[in-house]
């Protein structure tokens, strides 16, 4: 069984084109959600009835919420096939998703993505958002992503538990789809074609608003690392005003150790829970934590008494500039190292 999922808010005619094209060339079972489009769409729902299965949100609940309604359905019917989720505005090209079912049908347990090489003539919009993304995704995950905004997706039956698992309910849900999915499956490229109607002017993609829910859980780790330096250097700055009947090594020493240990235990409880949500014990990561803290508490001590020393840099300021170097040394270790959960799959292009 073939399914194509089609959530649909405030569509045109472009729809009811894509639907009569596709019942013409397949034998997709069709699953439309209306996601709470005003009611002078409501001839648009009635044209394509006939030929796909229309569900009705009473308001406008986000994409990520209509995917989720329509992947719920799927499973409802208890058949194992091929999902495809392809978007409503007439942007992919019936051969594509032909081309994206067939892919996800010869590789099951895989997601599969329609991915846009981004060439020609592409709105400012929409190669500046794709290109940071990319780059911002391949910096959280490891692994490259030609095209991280497609909604063409193809995959099995059997993933669909784990996708009503994923978070969000607007646009960061097909975000999240990918993190969470690069760590459990293997990724599949398929090319397409770039269509861009109207210099998508169609699109219901909001760049602030929608922009900041995506890259919300990247930059979880940078700010659980600078509320940690937060601590470590106003810790350290007290100690250093209050400690001054010791000699300066061993004033730095003191200072520098009961700043890391106040920093270190708020960071390790925020990257745990809040970050990487790692369920693994806490004999299991704490032992790399507090190792690579106990690294780092060296590394950070040596290079301030070198660069007070060396340089003559005051105290405060020589603090910041080893605390941004170390800063990258603790991200990698602690993303690829102690919180990660299993390796990440082999990400191919077909």
């Amino acid at each position: 069984m073939n399914y194509l999922v089609i959530p649909a808010y405030e569509p045109d005619k472009q729809l009811v084109q894509l639907i009569q094209k596709i019942k013409e060339k397949s034998n997709f079972d069709i699953i439309v959600v209306n996601d709470g489009s005003s009611a002078e769409k409501r001839t648009i729902f009635d044209q394509i009835e006939q030929d796909a299965h229309v569900i009705h949100h009473q308001s406008n609940q986000g994409k990520g919420y209509a995917l989720k309604t329509a992947f719920r359905y799927i499973l409802s019917t208890g058949k194992f096939g091929t999902v495809v989720t392809a978007d409503a505005d007439g942007q992919h090209k019936i051969f594509d998703i032909l081309r994206v079912a067939n892919a996800s049908q010869s590789n099951p347990n895989t997601l599969v993505l329609g991915s846009r090489n981004f060439t020609g003539k592409v709105p400012l919009r929409s190669a500046f958002g794709n290109k940071l993304t990319r780059k911002l995704f391949k910096l959280q995950t490891g692994v490259a992503i030609t095209d991280t905004q497609t909604g063409l997706r193809g995959f099995t039956t059997n993933m669909l538990s784990f996708l009503l698992g994923v978070e969000g309910n607007r646009y960061e849900y097909e975000m999240n789809m990918l993190l969470s999915a690069c760590k459990e499956y293997p990724i599949l490229e398929v090319p397409i074609e770039t269509v861009y109607i109207n210099d998508n002017e169609g699109s219901h993609f909001r760049p602030i608003k929608d922009g900041l829910m995506i890259y919300k859980n990247m930059l979880k780790f940078a700010l659980s690392s600078v509320g940690s330096f937060l601590i470590d250097y106003l810790v350290y700055a007290i100690c250093l005003a209050t400690l001054t009947s010791f000699p300066i090594g061993s004033r730095i020493l003191l200072a520098n150790t009961i700043a890391r240990i106040a920093s270190g235990i708020f960071n390790y409880t925020t990257n745990k829970r809040l970050v990487f949500k790692n369920n693994d014990s806490l004999a299991k990561t704490g032992t790399g934590y507090f190792t690579l803290a106990f690294v780092l508490y060296a590394l950070d001590t040596l290079l301030i008494r070198g660069f007070y020393a060396i340089f003559g840099i005051n105290l405060l300021i020589v603090k910041v500039i080893v605390g941004l170097l170390l800063f990258f040394v603790s991200w990698m270790v602690q993303k690829k190292i102690i919180f990660k959960e299993r390796p990440t799959p082999t990400h191919e292009n077909f």
